[in-house]
């Protein structure tokens, strides 16, 4: 008779329990270096149409949320896992293995793969009406407890489906561009970009990630746009832009 590559009950339980609490994903990593090579993990929920939002990152090599970050700013469209989930219909689950040499995008290799040295990540997902969630494993090997994992991400997508699934941040974002555009049409693309996310509370750091251009530039058009306004700070833009 052969053995069926069934999730330990009581781990599966354990991780149930933990949804919603800080200590969710360190057992989700737990449960995956144990069956495979994993050193990291990214779920997110994301709506068709829009940007993913993040429901878990953890990592054993550390920095993991500059990678989840740039990965939802900048890299999400190029990678294949899209494409493995427009093709799948609602109400249907799908499995995609993406290998480090198979992303065309160098800055996203780069930063996602060699870096940490992962061989690949393997993706688990379910897709709903309009929206999927998905759970990502990175691998330091290809090919590793693949009939393990998909076990394991069974029990994991049913925990994250009971998170609340978070507002989008960058929808925020994209609706303050909308707002300053409207209220200050003297304003320069580039300086409505940085302003919206200068009001949405972002750092000169992560704006310059997420624009790919370099932080004194992100510091330039923030001023450039305070002196077109005669403002002193974001704070200033508040009145225009609410509702």
């Amino acid at each position: 008779m052969a053995e069926l590559p069934l999730l330990d009950p009581d781990i599966g339980a354990a991780l149930i329990d933990a949804v919603g609490t800080p200590v969710f994903g360190a057992r989700m990593l737990d449960a995956a270096q144990s069956v495979a090579g994993v050193d990291e993990i990214f779920a997110y929920h994301v709506r068709d149409g829009e940007r993913p939002v993040a429901l878990s990152s953890i990592s054993a090599r550390g920095d993991h949320d500059r990678r989840a970050r740039h990965y939802a700013e900048r890299f999400y469209h190029h990678d294949p896992v899209v494409h493995a989930r427009q093709r799948t219909a609602a109400g249907r689950g799908f499995v995609a293995c993406v290998r480090a040499a198979e992303i065309g995008l160098r800055d996203y290799r780069a930063i996602c793969f060699e870096q940490p040295r992962f061989a690949d990540k393997l993706c688990f997902g379910w897709r709903g009406a309009g929206r999927a969630i998905v759970l990502s494993f990175y691998r330091r090997r290809d090919s590793e407890g693949t009939a393990a994992l998909a076990a394991l991400a069974n029990v994991g997508l049913t925990a994250l489906a009971r998170q609340a699934v978070p507002t989008s941040e960058f929808s925020l974002v994209e609706r303050l561009e909308a707002r300053i555009a409207r209220a200050f049409p003297v304003l320069t693309l580039r300086e409505r970009q940085v302003a919206a996310r200068t009001v949405a509370g972002w750092t000169a750091e992560r704006t310059a990630d997420a624009l790919d251009i370099r932080q004194s530039s992100v510091l330039t058009y923030r001023q450039r746009a305070y002196q077109r306004l005669g403002f002193s700070g974001a704070a200033d833009f508040l009145p225009a832009i609410l509702d």
